[in-house]
């Protein structure tokens, strides 16, 4: 048989326990404090899901789950049922809507185009406008093997009444004009 080893189970101490950290109260000042005058909107809802404890003496209103004194409960309870039916559901206040009021921005804010995001403008291909422009300034230098590159304007609009492109800033700029304007319109079939 082989050999068994002579183990003595000395008594293990329990691992010391460490002081807890004193904890500070942070003052807030006033002006970073929550306003009194904000109203919230709680998580949680009006009359809370499941039955109440009712200290003694007093019963729990079956429409709100509040507790009254006993003889006080009839009274409140028809009270209570009226104000619930009669109850409007309040309009949420808008704050830009009154700020402009009476301004020169409030058609602008009626429109709702306050809330509109801007059109994001097109990405550029910024490598092929750098070589553009580098071979339109060695061409202009008389550089041998290079020539003037054409202008790329595919991504121009054209104004639908007088026919010329424009980029898109200066389309939108243009277009909405344009369209009273009768003396820039080509001429059709007549001679200059």
């Amino acid at each position: 048989t082989a050999p068994t080893l002579n183990k003595s189970k000395a008594p293990v101490s329990p691992a010391p326990v460490k002081p807890k950290p004193a904890t500070y109260k942070v003052k807030v000042p006033a002006s970073l404090a929550p306003s009194p005058f904000i109203r919230r909107e709680s998580t949680q809802s009006k009359a809370p899901a499941g039955p109440k404890v009712v200290p003694p003496g007093m019963a729990q209103c079956t429409v709100c789950q509040r507790c009254f004194n006993s003889d006080r409960i009839e009274k409140h309870i028809t009270i209570c049922l009226k104000t619930q039916a009669n109850a409007k559901k309040r309009k949420i206040f808008d704050p830009v809507k009154m700020r402009n009021k009476g301004t020169e921005s409030e058609k602008y804010v009626a429109r709702g185009m306050h809330l509109k995001e801007p059109k994001k403008p097109k990405k550029k291909d910024w490598r092929k406008q750098h070589e553009d422009f580098i071979n339109t300034v060695r061409a202009a230098k008389g550089m041998d093997g290079y020539e003037a590159p054409p202008l790329d304007t595919s991504d121009y609009e054209q104004c639908p009444h007088c026919g010329r492109k424009f980029s898109q800033m200066a389309a939108e700029r243009h277009i909405p004009k344009c369209e009273d304007m009768k003396c820039n319109k080509p001429s059709m079939g007549r001679k200059k």
